[in-house]
């Protein structure tokens, strides 16, 4: 399998993933199916949190895969590395839902017991330190345009979508005639909010060609900036009120 442009922290394989997950199994049948269609995937760290022991040091981090799919759609799975079981041999763990996530990050984050304000902030800092790496390893490359759905890529892009002001009728119309698109990282930011939880948001950029050679660009935002942590899909057209709408959210937190 390919990379995609917004590497992440590294091409995501679906086989590798699911092959070193201890609970592979749950993982709905239909999601099963429409992995076995990957061409390329990219990851990204979506939370991190260690302690320092005694007894010993723990650590989990919960890592983001995307996976575009042969029919332009895409398929997240989030993977939680950790060592809180009774050896010191990394554990993995695999999710396709949300809420299941959550749950599951819940249990192994008691494991840690309650840290303290110094381990906390020193939490927050090892995990914010990680970012200006993280955006040099997304260093964008020429545009490489995938010619297979793209115009039903731009509608499943704009139907998951739950922002109020999301473009309209007209721009979904232009977008019909897209012959080929292409999804880039642009940037991201995060933050420890006062409840010790990581919020934060990172931009992708979906360009389509037009049939007409015109390039266009939907500007998707995904955030945890939800009272729980939900992750939200938001898509605008136009970067800058993509970046401004998630900061001017992010500083209300």
């Amino acid at each position: 399998m390919g990379n995609a442009r917004p590497g992440g922290a590294g091409p995501a394989d679906v086989e590798v993933v699911l092959a070193r997950a201890q609970n592979a199994f749950d993982i709905d049948d239909d999601v099963l199916g429409r992995l076995a269609t990957a061409l390329m995937g990219c990851t990204e760290l979506a939370s991190f949190r260690q302690r320092k022991g005694p007894p010993r040091r723990l650590s989990r981090r919960t890592l983001r895969h995307a996976f575009l799919l042969a029919d332009g759609s895409t398929q997240l799975l989030w993977e939680i590395e950790h060592n809180t079981g009774p050896g010191d041999e990394p554990l993995y763990e695999v999710y396709s839902d949300p809420a299941t996530l959550a749950a599951a990050q819940h249990v192994i984050d008691a494991r840690f017991g309650e840290p303290s304000p110094e381990e906390l902030e020193a939490e927050a800092a090892e995990w914010l330190a990680r970012l200006p790496q993280l955006a040099m390893e997304l260093t964008p490359g020429p545009r490489q345009y995938t010619e297979a759905h793209s115009a039903e890529h731009a509608w499943r892009v704009l139907r998951r979508a739950e922002n109020t002001d999301v473009p309209g009728e007209e721009l979904l119309t232009r977008l019909g005639s897209a012959v080929g698109h292409d999804i880039a990282y642009v940037t991201g930011r995060h933050t420890r909010i006062g409840t010790g939880r990581v919020a934060g948001w990172t931009l992708y950029e979906h360009a389509f060609l037009l049939s007409t050679g015109e390039e266009v660009s939907l500007w998707e935002v995904e955030h945890t900036m939800t009272p729980d942590g939900r992750p939200v899909c938001e898509v605008y057209a136009d970067e800058t009120a993509a970046c401004d709408s998630a900061d001017v959210r992010l500083e209300a937190l």
